[in-house]
Formats: C-alpha cells, sequence, structure tokens
C-alpha cells in the first residue's frame, strides 16, 4: 500500500465500527417469560403511572430449562430517573424444577425509594444455582419494564369551575391524575362537605377505578337528586387498596344545573384525535387536538383544555365557531417535560348531549434526544476499544474525520449504549482515502 503523509492522514482517517447488543449469558438454560408492576390492589395499570404516596409491588416469572439447577434466585432492582439503583430486594427462592417459576414482592412503600418525578426502571434478576449458592458463573436472565411515579395531584376537568347551566344526562365527573388504586367522588351543596350530599364508597356506590365517574340519575335516596339552579361542590380522593389518601383536589369545583328542560336539538361535540407533532421533543412539546361537531346544530365560543401529566397547559384554547359536521384542529404548546413518557388529554369544557366523548387520553412516546458528538469525541471513544497496542501506536496523532456506522442508526445513540454497556464494538476498520 502506497504510504501517505502524516498530514494528509489527518484529513482523510475514517472509521467503520459495527455495533451490536449482548446477549445476556445463560439464557439458554432459564429464561424470564414476564415480569410487571402492580398496586396495592395486584393489579397493573395501563399506563403504569404512580403517585408517590402509594404502595407498589413487583412480580417475576421465569422458565427453568435444566434439570441440574437446584434453586432459583430472584432479584428486584428499581432504578431512579438519574439510572442509579434506588431498590433492591434480594432472598427470594423457589426449587429449581424444570418448568414455571415465579416470586412477587408486594407493598413496598414508593417513598422509601422515591426521588424525583420521572421515568423509573423495574429489573428483574433470576439466577438458575446448581448447588445452594448463587455463584456468578450460574446461569441467569434479566429484563426490564419501565414505569412513572408522580408527586400526588388530582386536577378536575370536567365539570369546570364555575360551569353553569349544565344539561348532561347523565352528568359525568372526569379528572386526571397522577395515580391511585380507585377513587373517591364528593358531591355537596355545601364548599366545606359537612354531612356530604353524595359521596362514592357508601349507599352502594362503588368507588370507581377509571377517572370518571357518572352521577346517578334516579339515585337510591331522594335527596341526593341534584336540583337546577343549586350551586353544587364537588371534589375528588385518590385510595389505596385500604382506604387511604394517597392524592386528592386542591381545591373543589362548583357547577350548577339547567332549571329548564333542554332543547330537542341535539348538541354534541367529540374530541376525535390528539396528534403530537412530528418536531415535538421533551424540550418543546406540541399537539393538535382534532374537536368534531357530532350533533345537529353549529355551535360558538367553546372552551377546549389540554392536561400533560395532569398539568393543565396555559392558556387554553377558544374554539371560536364550528359547524355541524366539521372537524376544527386546536394547537397547543405543551412547554418541556423530562420524562419520555407523557400522559395527554383534551377536554371540551361544554354541556353537549354526549359527555362521553368530550374528553380523550392519549400515551405518547418521545423520540430521544442525543447530543451531538464531535469527531474528537467518537474517535477517543473508540479508540478505548481497541486493544491491540501496535495499531493504537501507528494510529498515534492521528484524528478522525469520518464515521460510518453498520447498520445503520444514530451514532449518538450507540455510543451512549456503549457507555452504558448496553452494546460492544464488534470490528473497527481503518480506512485511509487519498
Amino acid at each position: 500500500m502506497e504510504k501517505i503523509s502524516r498530514k494528509i492522514l489527518i484529513f482523510s482517517l475514517s472509521i467503520l465500527f459495527i455495533v451490536v447488543l449482548v446477549r445476556f449469558a445463560g439464557a439458554e438454560s432459564i429464561e424470564i417469560t414476564n415480569i410487571s408492576v402492580f398496586d396495592s390492589a395486584d393489579r397493573a395499570r395501563i399506563p403504569e403511572t404512580y403517585s408517590s404516596s402509594e404502595k407498589i409491588g413487583f412480580s417475576v416469572t421465569c422458565d427453568n430449562k435444566s434439570k441440574d439447577t437446584k434453586r432459583i434466585y430472584f432479584y428486584f432492582y428499581v432504578y431512579g430517573p438519574k439510572g442509579k439503583v434506588v431498590f433492591e430486594h434480594t432472598g427470594n427462592t423457589a426449587p429449581g424444577n424444570v418448568g414455571t417459576g415465579k416470586s412477587s414482592i408486594k407493598n413496598i412503600p414508593i417513598s422509601e425509594f422515591y426521588k424525583t418525578p420521572g421515568k423509573y426502571i423495574y429489573e428483574a434478576k433470576v439466577i438458575a444455582a446448581i448447588d445452594d449458592i448463587a455463584q456468578t458463573t450460574s446461569p441467569f436472565d434479566t429484563k426490564k419494564m419501565p414505569f412513572y411515579i408522580y408527586s400526588p395531584s388530582i386536577t378536575l376537568s370536567y365539570p369546570a369551575n364555575g360551569a353553569r347551566g349544565l344539561i348532561d344526562k347523565p352528568l359525568t365527573f372526569r379528572w386526571v391524575s397522577s395515580g391511585a388504586t380507585k377513587y373517591r367522588v364528593y358531591v355537596d351543596d355545601d364548599k366545606g362537605f359537612y354531612n356530604c350530599l353524595f359521596q362514592t364508597g357508601r349507599d352502594g356506590y362503588t368507588d370507581p377505578v377509571t377517572t370518571y365517574f357518572q352521577y346517578p340519575t334516579s339515585p337510591r335516596d331522594p335527596r341526593q337528586k341534584l336540583a337546577g339552579g343549586v350551586v353544587y361542590w364537588w371534589k375528588v380522593e385518590g385510595l389505596d387498596s385500604q382506604g387511604n389518601v394517597v392524592a386528592k383536589t386542591p381545591v373543589p369545583f362548583s357547577f350548577t344545573l339547567k332549571e329548564t328542560a333542554p332543547s330537542v336539538t341535539t348538541k354534541d361535540l367529540a374530541v376525535t384525535d390528539i396528534i403530537l407533532d412530528k418536531e415535538s421533543t421533551a424540550g418543546e412539546l406540541k399537539f393538535n387536538v382534532l374537536v368534531k361537531n357530532q350533533g345537529g346544530t353549529a355551535i360558538s365560543n367553546i372552551r377546549v383544555s389540554l392536561y400533560v401529566n395532569g398539568v393543565p397547559v396555559i392558556p387554553y384554547q377558544l374554539l371560536n365557531f364550528i359547524s355541524t359536521g366539521k372537524t376544527e384542529t386546536l394547537t397547543f404548546l405543551g412547554g418541556a417535560v423530562k420524562q419520555k413518557m407523557v400522559i395527554v388529554s383534551a377536554a371540551i369544557d361544554f354541556p353537549d348531549d354526549n359527555i362521553k366523548n368530550n374528553m380523550l387520553t392519549e400515551v405518547f412516546t418521545l423520540p430521544p434526544e442525543y447530543r451531538h458528538y464531535e469527531p474528537w469525541e467518537v474517535w477517543k471513544i473508540i479508540k478505548r476499544f481497541i486493544r491491540d497496542l501496535e495499531i493504537l501506536k501507528e494510529l498515534e496523532g492521528y484524528t478522525l474525520k469520518e464515521v460510518t456506522l453498520i447498520p445503520q442508526g444514530d451514532i449518538g445513540e450507540e455510543l451512549e449504549k456503549l457507555e452504558q454497556g448496553k452494546a460492544k464494538v464488534v470490528s473497527v476498520e481503518i480506512e485511509v482515502v487519498k
């Protein structure tokens, strides 16, 4: 090969490297088939959001394929938003029988490991020991799943505070929550809720597990029937399986019902879709909310609100006019978030004849943002994985011009995996170009 001067090489050196994920050793003899995160009622949530004041549980199920296994050891870890272990539990074991094995831990106070709001990672590890002690060389498998923890909060959505003349039949209360096993809804004609008129959890009314509740049109107690023109107040508490309050409404909202009979003309506004703008990032969210008039009359001056992870986006949008059968798009700037997953709810503050479609909730996973690496930074990282001292000596003093990744992908993403030990370099090819 023709010898080329160092000066030319400094501007012409290129690197080709291939990155692959590392498969965990021992997966051929024992394999994790399922892991889950669940609340104090042993119920998994979708989406996986929890209040920091709750209790939580973790489970793991595995398949042992080796008859030489004497015992299976289970390990439970939780990583905080900064990637550090904030919780671990060891000591759970099971006989090493061939087939399915499982273990779980329950009712762990989240407050014991909660650091900041955001994404947490549950990691389960199983080890198939051939004797009474789990060795570092024993076959093992691991599996991870994300879940999200937020500070306790319940944001009331509908009816909006101060709503007057509602004609909803039935009246449906809606709210956005950081997480709870079930909810308790209170309605009273007194803002202090002294001797409360109506509440779920008593008189045969079950506490809902969803973030909405339909007030009975014909309540068991005639005194609980809501009258037109009377100012009522409502609030919500989030409860765990034991009835302990884990989140609650900061202040109650008021509303009234219409005194006269509603018009026979159908009024039906619906939130049909929430779209995450393609240019959105965790630093600047942008959402388009689609609202359709499915009723028989044109409607004007309607307020539409958006909530991102339970927090209202300010300002709300005003739908000035929408005719029958038309769809209008409202754009909201959601600001910045630290979480990769966001829960977005859009709500129409309008008393129409079909309240069920006045609110829509969607879960979005934001694309990762990888910082830009300068060529010299990439070169510095790659050289750490070249073990041949002769090659390193020959490359001494050269810098990097270009990096090509095979298979194609984001170089910043793969470098982060290398730094975190989640990937390895399996090939590095140096090419000198004239």
